[in-house]
This record gives C-alpha cells, sequence and structure tokens, in this order.
C-alpha cells in the first residue's frame, strides 16, 4: 500500500469517475484500475462495487471504511510533507477573520514585538469559514475566527478568547433610537446592510429570519465591518453586529434581541495538534497558545 493508491482511490471515491479521476492526476485510467486493484488484494477486499462502466460507484463497508481512514492519513502525511520541508521556517502563518482580527490581532503583534518574534508573523485576513478551512488544509498553521458555536474537535488544540452577543445597530436617528429589545418578528419590514454570505453576521442575520419567519430585506452587501457600521450611522439600513465589535463605536444605538432568540459568537483560536512548530515557531506557538485578550 503507497499513497499514490490512497490518493486515487480517494480521488475515485469523490468524483465517482475513473476518467474525471485519471483526468484530475494526469494518468492513465488503467493506473487508477490498477491501484484500486492492489488496494483490493492488500485488504482481501473488493472496496468498490460497479455492475458496469455506466453504473454508479458503490463502496463496500471496507471500501467506506478505507476512504474515511485514508483521508485521514494522507492529511497527516501532506502534514509532515510540509512540516519537514519546512523545518527551517521562521515565519507562522495565521489566518483571521475581520471580526476576530481587528478584536485580537494587534494585542497579539504586541506580545510578539515584546518577545522580539514580530517577524514570524505571516497573516492572512479570511472569513472564518475559510480560515478554519485553510488551517484543516495546511495551508495556515493558526486560525483565529469567531463562529455561531463553539468547535470542540479532538483533532485541534481549541483555545477560547470569547463569547459575545449578537445584536442589532442602527443609527442615532432611527425610529428605534429609544428601542432597548426587540423580538424576531420586529425585524420583518426592516431594511438591512449586511456582510456578504459565509461572515459569521450573515448567518446570524439568516438564523434570526428564520425565528422571525422572514427574509431580510438586505439593500446593500457591505464588503468591510466598517462600511457596514459606516452606513448604519447614516440611517441607509440597520445591521446585526457583535456586541464586542461596536462597543467603542459613536453614533450608533445598540438593541438586544429577545431571551430565547439572541445568538451568539464564539471567538476561538485553533491549530492542528499534528502541527508541530520547529525551534523558531515554538515561542510564537506557546504566545498563541496562552493568549488572554484581558491581559
Amino acid at each position: 500500500m503507497n499513497e499514490k493508491d490512497l490518493l486515487y482511490f480517494c480521488k475515485l471515491v469523490e468524483t465517482g469517475n475513473y476518467t474525471a479521476t485519471a483526468s484530475f492526476f494526469d494518468v492513465t485510467q488503467p493506473t487508477i484500475s490498477m491501484a484500486v486493484k492492489r488496494l483490493a488484494e492488500k485488504f482481501d477486499d473488493p472496496l468498490i462495487i460497479q455492475k458496469n462502466r455506466k453504473s454508479k460507484i458503490m463502496l463496500t463497508d471496507a471500501g467506506d471504511l478505507l476512504y474515511q481512514k485514508a483521508k485521514i492519513l494522507l492529511q497527516d502525511i501532506a502534514s509532515i510533507n510540509y512540516d519537514v520541508k519546512h523545518a527551517s521556517d521562521k515565519k507562522i502563518r495565521l489566518a483571521f477573520s475581520g471580526e476576530a482580527g481587528s478584536l485580537y490581532i494587534a494585542d497579539i503583534v504586541q506580545q510578539f514585538h515584546q518577545a522580539n518574534i514580530t517577524n514570524l508573523i505571516e497573516t492572512h485576513i479570511e472569513r472564518s469559514a475559510d480560515a478554519f478551512a485553510d488551517l484543516t488544509n495546511g495551508n495556515v498553521d493558526v486560525a483565529i475566527y469567531s463562529w455561531m458555536v463553539p468547535i470542540n474537535d479532538s483533532e485541534y488544540f481549541i483555545h477560547n478568547l470569547q463569547k459575545t452577543e449578537l445584536v442589532i445597530i442602527t443609527g442615532t436617528n432611527d425610529q428605534w433610537k429609544d428601542a432597548h429589545e426587540i423580538s424576531a418578528k420586529d425585524l420583518r419590514n426592516r431594511k438591512f446592510i449586511a456582510r456578504a454570505r459565509g461572515f459569521l453576521t450573515r448567518e446570524c442575520l439568516e438564523e434570526e429570519a428564520k425565528l422571525g419567519d422572514f427574509t431580510p430585506n438586505i439593500i446593500y452587501t457591505a464588503p468591510t465591518m466598517k462600511l457596514m457600521i459606516d452606513l448604519v450611522k447614516r440611517n441607509v439600513g440597520i445591521a446585526l453586529a457583535m456586541e464586542s465589535s461596536i462597543q467603542d463605536e459613536q453614533g450608533i444605538h445598540i438593541i438586544h434581541l429577545r431571551p430565547g432568540q439572541k445568538l451568539w459568537a464564539y471567538m476561538q483560536i485553533a491549530m492542528r495538534k499534528s502541527f508541530v512548530p520547529n525551534k523558531y515557531q515554538r515561542q510564537g506557538i506557546e504566545i498563541l497558545r496562552n493568549f488572554d485578550p484581558k491581559k
């Protein structure tokens, strides 16, 4: 059993097609067939069942288990390959979402500066979902993100930073300028400024819409959090935002959702447990593992 055979097998399961798999790896179709044959002989099981060339590929129980295990193994191999090849790298690839980054990145840089290792930080600003996906795929070493539910996965070292409430924000001249609490149904006829899908505040807005049984009337999709807030200040629309992100903002009014309809954002730092920092990275990784935003 070798790495390429497992790669070919997993891609075949995902494409469901020998020709497409061969094309993906730029090899011949018999190459894929021989890889599957070697694995089948190794495990004394056909692994894949296909009545004819046009029928759908089906996995045996052993084939399904091999696919699940092989994905994990190939990810670990990729991590080993990267870590060993970059054993002399003097950098830590850090992905952070705009919301989480705006809260913590300055403090992190400060702590790295105090340790005289600021040059280690290589930052990537991404949506929370993309930051965690890049962490999973090995494209970054550490991710700082926010999401509606805290991630708790044994494959990652997770450091919880903060839990913050999602609130409605309006301009100070808005019709709700004196309101302090509303229900999700009250949002039905309001116009919203929102972020693009995939951003936490947008996902939360759509969840609130489900609670209020309406489709949010999004009149403008803001490319940045700052622009979203600035448009709210100008009474172009209202928005859903993380309370911790707007605490120091002037010119906006904060309204809470009623109990039972509140949503929360969980800020976390995550890194793969399979990631082994080299001697240059260790001090920076230790800072991130023990990072306390309250200090």
